[in-house]
């Protein structure tokens, strides 16, 4: 499950803090008057502060409780899930980047919903779809999907959780009358996805020239959520289709590195900052 709040909000910066920085220090509640000093880099005001939290409450993100006269708040459950979920998209990410370098056997995974499958009360269609595209499946037209990797068995457990087993078919082997080119580009919207990896490669490169000059919290952090909120927006839309049947430099793999390695580089400076708040 992905939370999806309006981007800049105080809500979402919040939770970028606690998923990037506190979750793991095994902090989920933080008092008041430290959550005014954790978003001082963000330059938010102590009225739009209290309003994000109230928003927060509101959508179900936070719990606010009193412990000895002070006023904290705390993640719940379905936040963290939604962190569970960043985490695994992530991961998935960085294994599929191998095999996406990988020699391409030619060969596809193909799925068929039979004459039953698009009726009523037939399973939960929509969560299925949904799950194949987070596989990195696109679809051929309703009921039938297509990947140039072998996810048989995932698909499989995804019909099983949702009811359909006996409504699907599914195949694996090439196909003769399309190349894979004209294929990919037909199913997958490649050629949107490539304009917004390069304007997102252009835009962080100009951000983390002057981040060079400027090492201090305010810049690093807004650079870390702003580019790394970015980044997991576009891979969520990436299938990470083998590089070969991709447009020539493809700019997603340097993209994505590029980011991974300026973040590594300048975290140690976040942490910093956030653990002398912590500790105070």
């Amino acid at each position: 499950m992905y939370l999806r709040v309006k981007k800049d909000s105080v809500t979402s910066i919040l939770l970028f803090i606690f998923n990037v920085f506190l979750v793991e220090r095994r902090i989920y509640s933080v008092p008041l008057k430290k959550i005014f000093r954790l978003l001082e880099p963000f330059h938010r005001s102590e009225t739009s502060i209290r309003m994000g939290l109230s928003r927060g409450l509101q959508n179900g993100l936070f719990i606010n409780e009193r412990q000895e006269q002070e006023v904290f708040y705390r993640l719940t459950d379905e936040a963290v899930i939604s962190f569970n979920y960043w985490q695994k998209t992530i991961n998935r990410y960085m294994d599929k980047i191998k095999i996406q370098q990988a020699n391409w056997n030619r060969s596809w995974s193909i799925i068929l919903g039979n004459q039953h499958f698009t009726q009523k009360g037939v399973g939960n269609i929509e969560q299925f779809n949904a799950s194949l595209v987070e596989l990195g499946y696109g679809s051929l037209n309703k009921g039938h999907w297509i990947s140039p990797y072998d996810e048989s068995s995932e698909v499989i457990k995804l019909a099983d959780s949702n009811s359909f087993r006996e409504n699907i078919l599914i195949f694996y082997g090439t196909l003769r009358d399309k190349s894979p080119n004209s294929l990919a580009t037909e199913v997958w919207p490649i050629n949107e996805l490539a304009i917004k990896y390069k304007k997102y490669a252009f835009e962080m490169q100009e951000s983390a020239y002057k981040l060079n000059s400027k090492l201090d919290p305010e810049h690093v952090l807004t650079f870390l959520y702003l580019y790394g909120s970015e980044l997991f927006d576009i891979i969520q839309d990436d299938p990470q289709l083998p590089l070969e049947i991709l447009p020539n430099e493809w700019p997603g793999l340097k993209a994505a590195r590029d980011f991974w390695e300026i973040r590594q580089r300048v975290l140690p400076q976040a942490n910093s900052f956030i653990d002398i708040i912590i500790n105070e």
